[in-house]
């Protein structure tokens, strides 16, 4: 687990925020994969970080947030008020993670 601590996070709670942002996709729009998509947050050179979505180790989508971004999300997930509309297009990566998968 990485902590970040000039922002006072973990990797582990940027996944969470990410997967809060799924959940709700998962209930307006439905996946077209069974199950949930795995979720790996890394360190991106430029100051960023990345998310993947993976799906049976055969697909994967990724997104950037920057560590301001990730922030936000870890606060509206930690807080438990849902999940941070501001990721939310971003998590969109699922839309091309379900392509893949359905190949």
């Amino acid at each position: 687990m990485t902590y970040y601590p000039d922002f006072g996070f973990t990797g582990c709670q940027v996944a969470g925020a990410a997967a809060e942002a799924d959940l709700h996709d998962l209930r307006v729009n439905l996946f077209r994969f069974p199950g949930f998509p795995q979720i790996d947050v890394s360190d991106d050179p430029g100051g960023s970080l990345t998310v993947v979505l993976h799906w049976k180790k055969t697909a994967s989508g990724q997104f950037q947030l920057s560590k301001a971004e990730a922030k936000s999300a870890v606060k509206k997930f930690t807080s438990g008020t849902g999940y941070d509309p501001a990721i939310l297009n971003r998590v969109q990566a699922l839309a091309d993670l379900e392509r893949k998968a359905a190949r």
